[in-house]
């Protein structure tokens, strides 16, 4: 790398704007908060905590009067791009410059694609306000760690394929997809085939509470492979990949409905008499045989169907709208509720949501998390609060884990909860056992 081109964010030429909040470093200093990120994630696979999403930034003249690499001005122009990008992004994050016209970007905390969508459409848009604007076309390759890969070559790999897709269909953003990315997983497609077979899969709960009945209303059933081959246990967004890629939905979904039933028929009979809470995937959405299998599942153990709650993430009804909306009302029909899962990170819109059988809104955790120290975040918890009782739908927040959260949020008027600070996932055993001694109120002092 030339030395006119910023090594770290004390040289980078140029002081930073004020409005920066995201750090400039050097591709040493890039590299090794990588590899930091890499090794928590391998520490810590299961912990949505540990997932971040890497951005590469390719920038393209749309003329030919004057070619960005040629000029003696491009590291001027480098400078402002990589100023404009840390304007809009997080103190968390990292900016950096890859060459003349690549930069490269560490969203620290992003781990949904909904998000760094939204960081992508930010950084386009602090580009289009340069002078140079006009002329430049930046295209962004994005890729989710650990959905794009585990290590720091898998990562840079796929962000590098996603980069060169966007160049070649002329797309401002592409985000890395399994077939841009090595599929380690695949190994355990054999063993996931026999723990289908064998019901080696498992499920935890975890109890949701009611913030304006002040009681327990709900568990949601957690897909779980405790005995899956290899040092460490694949997490449920990878297993569930797994089964998507090799058409193994039916049978995971199959499982995981008679399995959540026969644990919520065991718990009718202490008198829990909880409803239900149950994740449906993508490919699930659009499967015209799915309300089908529903029924079956809720006759075979005695549920009532309004107590069987069916979460669908924002992507999943976006992506087969006709197909998707077709299922989602022939399943209201049965009478089961709908939620839309980690709502606020996807493309959902006020006239799709109006034509949907919706019961509730789920605040996605990111929001959640950060909602006591960022005001942003903060207002749109608020905003899908007010959204969600403006449309006559419940609004939940998963991922409370402190006292002040919970109380913020039933002061706000949400109306349940779920997070480590109520409840921990537990398997049906420690569910039955912890049922009888469960906490009832005074979530605030504890």
């Amino acid at each position: 790398m030339p030395d006119t081109l910023p090594t770290d964010s004390a040289s980078a030429g140029a002081p930073v704007p004020a409005r920066a909040v995201a750090r400039i470093v050097g591709r040493s200093a890039f590299e090794a908060a990588l590899e930091n990120r890499c090794a928590l994630l391998a520490d810590s696979p299961n912990a949505s905590s540990a997932a971040f999403t890497v951005l590469l930034l390719r920038l393209r003249r749309r003329d030919r009067r004057i070619k960005l690499l040629a000029t003696e001005g491009a590291d001027i122009v480098l400078r402002e791009v990589l100023q404009r990008v840390a304007g809009v992004l997080h103190s968390d994050d990292l900016v950096t410059a890859c060459s003349r016209d690549e930069v490269g970007v560490l969203l620290a905390k992003v781990g949904q694609e909904g998000v760094a969508r939204l960081a992508c459409d930010r950084i386009l848009r602090a580009l289009g306000r340069m002078s140079q604007g006009a002329a430049l076309r930046p295209q962004i390759g994005a890729a989710l760690a650990p959905l794009a890969g585990r290590t720091i070559e898998q990562i840079l790999s796929a962000v590098d394929v996603a980069c060169e897709a966007a160049a070649t269909a002329h797309a401002r953003v592409v985000f890395a997809s399994f077939d841009m990315a090595d599929h380690d997983d695949d190994a355990h497609l054999p063993a996931l085939q026999r723990a289908l077979q064998t019901n080696e899969l498992e499920l935890a709960f975890q109890p949701q509470f009611d913030l304006v009945r002040s009681t327990w209303s709900a568990v949601e059933a957690l897909i779980r492979w405790p005995h899956a081959p290899g040092e460490a246990p694949l997490s449920p967004p990878r297993l569930v990949d797994l089964a998507e890629r090799h058409g193994l939905m039916d049978g995971l979904t199959r499982l995981v409905l008679n399995t959540a039933m026969r644990e919520a028929a065991s718990l009718d009979d202490q008198g829990a008499q909880l409803d239900l809470a149950v994740n449906l995937s993508p490919s699930m959405m659009a499967d015209g045989g799915l309300p089908e299998r529903v029924a079956q599942a809720l006759a075979a153990w005695h549920l009532a169907p309004g107590r069987l709650v069916l979460e669908v993430t924002e992507n999943s009804i976006v992506r087969d709208g006709d197909s998707t909306l077709s299922v989602m009302r022939k399943l209201a029909a049965l009478g089961t509720r709908l939620s839309i899962d980690d709502f606020g990170t996807g493309h959902s819109s006020f006239a799709r949501m109006r034509d949907m059988p919706l019961t509730e809104l789920k605040i996605d955790r990111l929001f959640i998390a950060s909602m006591m120290t960022r005001r942003e975040d903060m207002q749109i918890v608020r905003s899908v609060i007010d959204l969600a009782h403006n449309f006559d739908l419940r609004a939940v927040a998963e991922g409370v884990e402190d006292a002040a959260t919970f109380a913020m949020l039933r002061g706000m008027g949400c109306d349940a909860v779920q997070g480590y600070f109520c409840a921990r996932p537990m398997s049906a055993d420690e569910l039955a056992h912890w049922w009888p001694a469960r906490p009832r109120t005074g979530f605030e002092s504890r």
